[in-house]
């Protein structure tokens, strides 16, 4: 009886545990790393950092008021303006388009390549 009770406390942790973690339905996965109202107010901008695609990113060290957040090797703003990805902390897709890279503003994103998920 004993036995049995412990399996299924064990069981129960792990299905608790499985459930808690992000699936990944796309070729390419991203980890989170921040975001910020999108252009104009609309959506959001998401800055992430690429796990299984490198080229799509840059490596970028990402300040905020004149604070370093982080060095990142593979960085990459998805532009996101309806909020789909909203409480995501990984973002996983395998269609994408390529929007024109940023320029200026609060975490020095000069130049980070930038995406819209189809």
């Amino acid at each position: 009886m004993r036995k049995s009770i412990r399996f299924t406390l064990i069981l129960s942790i792990s299905m608790l545990l499985g459930s808690c973690a992000d699936s990944c339905d796309g070729s390419i996965e991203t980890t989170v790393l921040y975001a910020k109202p999108g252009p104009k107010a609309v959506g959001r901008s998401i800055y992430v950092n690429v796990v299984n695609k490198p080229d799509l990113g840059v490596k970028q060290s990402l300040m905020y008021e004149g604070k370093e957040f982080g060095t990142f090797e593979h960085v990459v703003i998805i532009n996101d303006p309806t909020n789909r990805f909203a409480s995501n902390r990984t973002i996983c897709f395998s269609k994408f388009r390529q929007e024109a890279a940023t320029t200026g503003g609060d975490l020095t994103e000069e130049g980070l390549p930038v995406i819209t998920v189809e």
